[in-house]
């Protein structure tokens, strides 16, 4: 089988993947912060969570779309209405501040959400390149959504991206698979967060057939005029 268009027959690989919302990502870190500081009986603090998601690095598009993720998420109910609520309290009684608890005076560490948030699936490897992806996976995602895909290899790493299609598969279909994959997504990433574009090239570069330099250099002058 052939990757890309090389002339160099490589083993095509199924890569796992895990693929949730950005949404979900950043309520689920509200979500626990509040168990956190609620269990250690200090106040809430939430400061490091918005900085993260809103770090000076990002795309334009990038942050516009996590800024309005964070003004809704302060807008509803559960978890962030819990969290709003919280804090005006602190602040009635003088205790809000923009400084965290000792016990929570660390780099903030992103996480995937519940189990219940996340859709499992695989991608083969002539299905991802640096700018797009294509994947089979669980659930369905909506155009245009800000994903995070986690690849689900001995080191794995994350990659943020927004989806451009998202189709449903037949369930007729000849994909044999223990996740059931029913849907067919395609997204195109946006390198969202800091190293992610590095982590996916280191990849990349890692599953390229490995050529030996005599055959390369033969085959380089056989396209010699």
């Amino acid at each position: 089988m052939i990757y890309n268009k090389s002339t160099h027959p490589i083993e095509i690989k199924k890569i796992s993947l895990r693929i949730w919302s950005l949404r979900d990502e950043i309520e689920a870190a509200i979500e626990r912060r509040i168990k956190e500081c609620d269990a250690a009986g200090i106040p809430l603090y939430i400061e490091d969570i918005k900085k993260f998601y809103n770090l000076h690095h990002f795309s334009e598009a990038a942050s516009d779309t996590v800024t309005d993720l964070m003004e809704s998420l302060s807008q509803e109910e559960n978890p962030s209405d819990e969290a709003r609520e919280i804090m005006a309290e602190q602040k009635l009684q003088g205790l809000d501040n923009s400084k965290p608890s000792p016990i929570l005076d660390r780099p903030y560490q992103r996480q995937a959400p519940d189990l219940d948030k996340i859709s499992y699936g695989f991608s083969l490897l002539n299905d991802i390149n640096m700018d797009t992806f294509l994947s089979f996976t669980k659930n369905k995602f909506l155009h245009g959504q800000s994903v995070v895909i986690e690849f689900l290899i001995p080191q794995s790493f994350m990659v943020s991206a927004e989806v451009t299609y998202c189709h449903f598969y037949a369930m007729r279909s000849r994909i044999i698979s223990s996740t059931r994959p029913d849907y067919r997504v395609q997204g195109k990433f946006n390198y969202t967060f800091s190293g992610e574009r590095e982590n996916l090239r280191s990849f990349l570069k890692s599953i390229e057939p490995d050529i030996p330099e005599k055959k390369r250099k033969d085959q380089d002058d056989s396209h010699v005029p």
